[in-house]
C-alpha cells in the first residue's frame, strides 16, 4: 500500500472558509421564526450589530440583509423610517467566526536538527526531516451566535423575542497515506476526493435541516401577495417546499362536470280502437 500512495496539499482555503461561515449564518437565522411579527410594518435596526467590514464577503451585512430576507419571508413589512413602523426589530451579533485545526498521525515535519548542526562549524548541513505521517486531519468550524427581539415602536413595550440563537457549519480534509483530501462536513452533500464527489456513506457530517418557518430566507420562493395576509384563491398556483410538496390534485377534478339538458321529444302515443265487447255479449 505504501508503494501505491501518494501526497495532496490544500493550495486555498479562502472559498472553504467563506462557505462555513455564511453557511453557519443561514443555519442560525434560518432556526428563527418571524411569524409573530408577521403583518406588521417592522423597521430594522441594526446599531447594534458590529459594521465592521473584514475581508471576507461574510460579516454584518451578509447577517443583517439574511435577517431582513427571513422577516419579509414570515409576512412582516419592512419600512425604512422608524416612524412608520408599528414594531422595532432589533439584532445583536454575538459570534462570527472561524477556527481551524490540523492533526497528524506520524512524525510532523521538523528542522531542530538542522538547526543544532547549524551552530557546529565543522559539521556537514542537515536537511530538515520531512513529514511522515499515516494519516491527517484538517478541520474547520464556524459559528454563528445571533438573537432578535421586537418592541413597540411607540410605547417601547416588548413584542416579541427569538432566543438565542447558535449554529456551527464545519469543513474536514482527510489524507491517508499522502492520498487526498477526503472532503466532509456540513457544507458537502455527500464526501468529496479532491473537489470530485464520491460516494462514502460512512464519512460525512451533514447537519439536519432546524428550520423554524414555512418560508426560510435560504430557498427559493415566488411571492405572488403577502404571506399569511390573505387567504389564497381556491385555484392559486401551489408553491412547493421540502416540508409541503405540491399537490398534483387539481380542485378543479373533483367537481364532475354536469350533465346538459336533454329536452325529451313528446311522442304521441297511437290512438288504438278497443274491440266492442257489449254485442258479443248480447248474442249469447
Amino acid at each position: 500500500m505504501l508503494l501505491l500512495s501518494g501526497c495532496g496539499k490544500t493550495i486555498r482555503n479562502t472559498a472553504t472558509e467563506q462557505l462555513i461561515l455564511s453557511d453557519s449564518v443561514d443555519r442560525a437565522i434560518r432556526s428563527i421564526d418571524f411569524s409573530p411579527l408577521a403583518g406588521r410594518s417592522c423597521f430594522l435596526d441594526d446599531q447594534f450589530v458590529n459594521s465592521t467590514k473584514p475581508v471576507n464577503l461574510v460579516n454584518s451585512d451578509y447577517v443583517l440583509s439574511s435577517v431582513r430576507n427571513q422577516l419579509a419571508a414570515a409576512g412582516g413589512v419592512l419600512v425604512d423610517n422608524k416612524k412608520d413602523a408599528d414594531v422595532v426589530v432589533e439584532p445583536r451579533l454575538g459570534v462570527l467566526g472561524a477556527n481551524e485545526n490540523e492533526v497528524t498521525y506520524g512524525i510532523p515535519s521538523s528542522n531542530v536538527i538542522s538547526q543544532a548542526a547549524a551552530i557546529v562549524p565543522t559539521a556537514p548541513p542537515v536537511p530538515a526531516i520531512p513529514e511522515i505521517s499515516l494519516a491527517r486531519k484538517n478541520y474547520q468550524m464556524a459559528a454563528t451566535k445571533l438573537a432578535v427581539f421586537a418592541y413597540d415602536a411607540r410605547s417601547g413595550h416588548p413584542v416579541w423575542q427569538s432566543g438565542v440563537a447558535t449554529a456551527r457549519s464545519n469543513a474536514k480534509d482527510t489524507w491517508v497515506f499522502g492520498v487526498g483530501p477526503f472532503q466532509s462536513g456540513t457544507i458537502y452533500e455527500k464526501t468529496r476526493f479532491a473537489g470530485a464527489k464520491i460516494s462514502m456513506p460512512l464519512i460525512g457530517d451533514k447537519g439536519g435541516d432546524q428550520r423554524a418557518q414555512t418560508i426560510s430566507h435560504d430557498e427559493v420562493f415566488v411571492f405572488n401577495q403577502p404571506p399569511k395576509l390573505m387567504p389564497a384563491p381556491e385555484n392559486a398556483v401551489q408553491h412547493a417546499s421540502a416540508e409541503t410538496p405540491a399537490s398534483n390534485k387539481n380542485p378543479a377534478s373533483d367537481k364532475s362536470p354536469a350533465k346538459p339538458d336533454i329536452a325529451k321529444p313528446d311522442i304521441a302515443k297511437p290512438d288504438i280502437a278497443k274491440p266492442d265487447t257489449t254485442k258479443a255479449a248480447t248474442k249469447k
